[in-house]
Order: structure tokens, then sequence, then C-alpha cells
């Protein structure tokens, strides 16, 4: 075939159970669009080649992004035909056999996007009757699912004539159908969902659904026994994507989910669980910031004690240090001393000769170390002097600084803080005076600041780590709790038709397995009690009438 009306094909690119599939170009407005034109053998009826042609039109109406667009119905020398968008990619069918079972991720996310696609078609009043993964196309970079053949699907559900004609070809259409389906009763949107669910079921497990390979071997199947449960070929398949498809493979229609509106909600709310997107309100301080001020505080608290005595402590070692380095100095000017002290003390005052113990103190008041000298003789006049003007003076010890010990104070000689020794100068066993010596506490101050500013960043250091902790301690442990508060909600609202999704082996995923036990054993019973109050009432109505009579 090299043209079709105004459609020039140019290759045969698949074959359904009722029709070719070719692509061609549309020379009017040079767009290349697939035709699907209705196999020689059903051309025959002209019945069918109208309803084919009829629910072509219908499901044309159609427009939805996951859809695939139909965007002429006609017939040309007697060949019913479809033109309809070409969507670049393979059937999913092809996909699966290609690479088995999907990440449970994207099942969500095509399952959605399918599932929004039934609701939109289910609103306007069209049921697709045919849903299988070769109806299914997946763009080339498998993240968009475009659902196909509504027309032909409710065609090939509807004509007996046709159902005869395929009764041997089994593969396909047969095994995703729901189970009023497989025992010809009247079908609704619950029958695309317990298909979509079989689809799920397929992309979760790799496996179909139902694997029987006679025809009532197969409807029995689908009709009464359980599909293998998920877990045996999935075991990483969250349990709430599990109660989906379970949900959508239930044997009655009003077990599932009443259209596909509710289906992706389910969908949709599987997805933002998994991605901890709840959106429950919050009431109070929530525990992401309660946990990291507590810690913060305690910490705060532990580090203020630790740090206070760590300078504590520090400050008590260096000015040990400076002390003992300084009671070396004034020890060595003490001695030095003493030998010019005891010789001027036998002497008379006016033979007396101070020169050479100035000229000692002057040297030693050079070291950088030292900031003032003061040698004083027994009868309490300072004979040398760093400040040559204080000889001769008679000296006072200070009285208010202080005290480190019995000869070191702390003092303020007007430039800042030092340290005062004051040692007695001993000669042959005798006391000749004493030496007062002023050492800086400039490197001492600088040690502590230097040490105080090092432990205060430290301890910013780990405030922030605590804090960062703490936030993202109270954030793990508020998105589960609100998660499994949302499920309540939900669940009081579904009847306990859902399930926490998760990976967790810790003790929230041991509370999450708990609602899942919880849902699980209420959810049958709340079924069972919805089911029984209406028998209830109609024998409360019969019964009602005999007691007035």
């Amino acid at each position: 075939m090299e043209r079709l009306g105004r459609y020039r094909i140019e290759a045969r690119i698949g074959e359904g159970a009722m029709a070719d599939v070719y692509r061609a170009l549309d020379p009017d407005i040079g767009r290349t669009v697939a035709i699907k034109a209705l196999k020689p053998d059903y051309r025959r009826d002209p019945e069918l080649g109208a309803r084919f042609l009829r629910e072509a039109r219908a499901a044309g109406a159609l427009n939805h992004p996951n859809i695939a667009t139909i965007y002429d119905v006609g017939e040309a020398d007697g060949v019913p035909y479809i033109a309809m968008e070409l969507v670049e990619g393979r059937p999913l069918d092809t996909v699966l056999q290609a690479q088995g079972r999907m990440p449970f991720e994207r099942v969500l996310a095509l399952g959605a996007q399918l599932s929004d696609a039934l609701a939109y078609a289910h609103a306007q009043g069209i049921v697709h009757r045919d849903v299988k993964p070769s109806n299914i196309l997946l763009s080339s970079d498998g993240k968009t699912a475009k659902l196909l053949d509504f027309g032909v699907a409710r065609t090939s559900d509807c004509d007996g004539q046709l159902a005869r004609t395929q009764a041997g070809q089994m593969i396909g259409t047969p095994r995703y159908m729901s189970p009023e389906q497989a025992l010809g009763l009247p079908v609704d949107a619950r029958s695309d969902l317990f298909s979509l669910g079989a689809v799920l079921y397929e992309m979760v497990t790799g496996n179909t659904a139902f694997d029987a390979t006679g025809l009532a071997t197969l409807a029995l199947q689908i009709a009464k026994e359980r599909v293998t449960p998920i877990e045996r070929s999935a075991a990483d398949c969250p349990p709430g994507l599990r109660q989906i498809i379970e949900k959508s493979l239930a044997k009655k229609p009003d077990q599932r989910f009443a259209d596909g509106g509710q289906l992706l909600q389910a969908l949709r709310r599987e997805t933002a669980a998994l991605s901890a997107e709840d959106s429950v309100t919050r009431r109070g301080i929530s525990l992401r910031f309660k946990l990291p001020f507590a810690l913060v505080s305690i910490t705060l608290i532990a580090l203020l004690l630790s740090i206070s005595a760590i300078l504590t402590r520090q400050q008590r070692a260096l000015e040990h240090m400076a002390v003992t380095s300084g009671e070396t100095i004034a020890t060595f000017v003490a001695k030095n001393a003493a030998v010019l002290l005891a010789d001027n003390a036998g002497l008379p005052a006016a033979e007396q000769d101070w020169a050479p113990l100035q000229a000692f103190v002057t040297a030693a008041s050079q070291d950088g170390g030292v900031r003032g000298i003061v040698v004083v003789d027994a009868g309490g006049t300072i004979r040398a002097a760093s400040d040559g003007r204080r000889v001769g003076q008679h000296y006072a010890r200070p009285s208010g600084e202080e005290r480190l010990s019995d000869a070191v104070t702390n003092a303020n000689d007007g430039r800042g803080g030092a340290l005062r020794f004051i040692r007695p100068i001993r000669y042959a066993g005798a006391d000749f005076g004493q030496v007062d010596m002023l050492l800086p506490r400039t490197s001492l101050d600088a040690a502590m600041a230097n040490a105080r500013m090092l432990l205060i960043v430290l301890a910013g250091i780990i405030m922030t780590v605590v804090s960062v902790i703490g936030y993202l301690s109270g954030a793990t442990v508020v998105r589960p709790l609100r998660r499994l508060q949302a499920s309540f909600d939900e669940a009081r609202a579904s009847g306990f038709a859902l399930r926490i999704s998760h990976r967790r082996r810790d003790e929230i995923g041991a509370l999450f397995d708990g609602f899942n036990r919880l849902a699980a054993e209420t959810e049958p019973k709340l079924q069972g009690a919805q089911a029984q109050a209406p028998a209830l009432e109609a024998t409360c109505i019969q019964i009602a009438p005999k007691r007035a009579a």
C-alpha cells in the first residue's frame, strides 16, 4: 500500500489485533502520522467497520498529554482508517521484554500518567476496555507514557463476531481482562483500573499477573485466583504501592478504586510519601527546632563550664611558669647584689660605694623581660634602681596588690599588668636587704587571650555542628511522625485502604510495619461491615411491616 486517501504511506511499523499500523505523511500540512487501517478480514463486516469508525470518532474527542491524539478518522478505497499522533518510542511490552522489571519510582511516575489519562477518559464517558502493555507507548527517554487504541478497544470488546474470530488468539487482550470482562458481564471504568493494575504488577515484578495459557483456564484464573504476592518477585516494592496494585486487582469492582481519579490520588500520595513531601500542618514548635534547641542549650552549658575550667587551669599553669621564671631572675639579682650589700654594710656611710650595684641593676633592667628592679638595704633605703631617681629614697612596700604567693603579687605600674617579685638578700646567713623586681605580664596575657579566642572559636564550631545535627535529627524524626499522622488521617477517610511504604530497618520502620499490619487487618473488616449494612437495612425493612401487622 502506497497511499491511503490523502496520506502517503512510508512504512509498515506495527500490527494490532484488528488493524495494521503504518507511518504516513499528510502532504496537506507536512505532518507525519501513524495510520491504523482495519485489517481485510474485518472490512467484510460493514457494521464492524462502521463501529470501528464511530468509536474512533468518540475517542478523537479526547485531548490529554498521555493519550495519543487522533487527527482524522475516515474511509478510503473501502479501508476504514484512523490517523493519529506518531509517538517516537517503544511499546511498554517491548520495553519489559528487553529490560524486565522497572524501578518502583518509575512505575509510580508512569502509573500516575496512565491513571490521569484514564481518569480524563472516564470523565468523558469513554472506557478503554483494552489497557495492556502493547497499547502503552513510552517516549524515547522513557519518561512519558501514551495510551493508545481507545476506539479499537471498545470495538473489540463489543462485537460478538469479533470475539469468535479471535477465539484462538489468546495472547494480548485476554491476559489483562478484568474478571467481569472474562465472565462476559457489563463493565465500567473500574474494569480499566483492573487492567492497569495488571500492567503495574508486570512493571513492578517483571512477570504477568495471570500466566495461564488456555482461554478457559485464563478466564478462571482472572476471575477466581489471587496473583502471586508481589514481594516474592520484588521485595523492594514499597508496601503502599503493593497495596495500590492489590486493590486495583480486587476481583469485585466495588473493592477497587472507584475511578481513575482515586487511583491517581493514591499514586501521587505514595510518590509524595516516598519523597517525604507531606503537607501536614505543624502545631506548636516542631521537633526539628525543639531538638536542636535542647541540644544547643545543653552543649552551651557544658562548653561554658568546660571552657571556664580550662581557662582557669591554663591561667594557673602560665602564671606558674612565669612565677618560676621570675623567681629565677630575682634570685640571680639577689645573689649578685648580696656581696655588694655585704661589703658596704660594714663601711661608714661616707665610704660606701653603690655605683657597681647601680651599674649591675641598670644592665639587668635593659633586658626586655624585666620592667623594673629596686635593691633595698637592710635599713629600707633604696641603693640601686632601674629608675635612678629613686636611689636614696626610703622604700615602701606596695599594698593592695593581688597576692599570688608570699613573694609574688600582681601589680600595675601604669604600663599594664606586671608580676612583682620580692626576694630577701642573704649573705653568710645574715639579711642585708631585699630585691623588688617587676616582670611584664604581656606574654602571659597574650597567651591567655589567644587560648581564650581559640576556645571560643572551637565552641562556635561545636555549637554550629550540634545545631546542624540537632536540626537534621529533628527533621529525621519529624518526617516519619508526620507521615504516620497523615496516614492515620487518610486511613480514616479511605477505610484503611493504604499502606506506608518505607525501607527503614529501625524503630520507625517497625512503627510503620505496625501501622501496615493494623491497616491490613482493619480494611477487610471495614469492607465486610459496609457490605453487611445494606443487607441489615433490608432485613429491618422486611421485619418492620410484620411488626406493624
